[in-house]
């Protein structure tokens, strides 16, 4: 049994779709937050501050890259799960 910080933490994270998505767009790559902005159209900020939040978790990583900073996921199963979680809504035929 998860304990209860956990489970608040878990709760919290992915009760912004905004993390979902900036999960989910570093699964393949490790990229900028100007490009994590750029393919969500938002703001290069508001990605920054969500990227701090999921670096103190620690989901993400970022690493100095010569002039760029980029980020990455630590595990790729934390999006592996996200995505399996997606395909059985749908293929459920439910909407949520």
């Amino acid at each position: 049994m998860m304990n209860p910080k956990s489970n608040e933490l878990i709760a919290g994270l992915f009760s912004d779709v905004l993390n979902i998505q900036i999960l989910c767009s570093i699964y393949d790559n490790e990229v900028t937050a100007d490009a994590i902005a750029n393919l969500l159209n938002l703001s290069e900020e508001e990605i920054k501050s969500h990227l701090e939040t999921l670096c103190k978790i620690p989901l993400v990583i970022k690493r100095q890259n010569g002039n760029n900073i980029v980020y990455g996921l630590i595990n790729s199963r934390v999006c592996d799960s996200i995505l399996s979680l997606r395909d059985s809504i749908e293929y459920s035929g439910r909407t949520i």
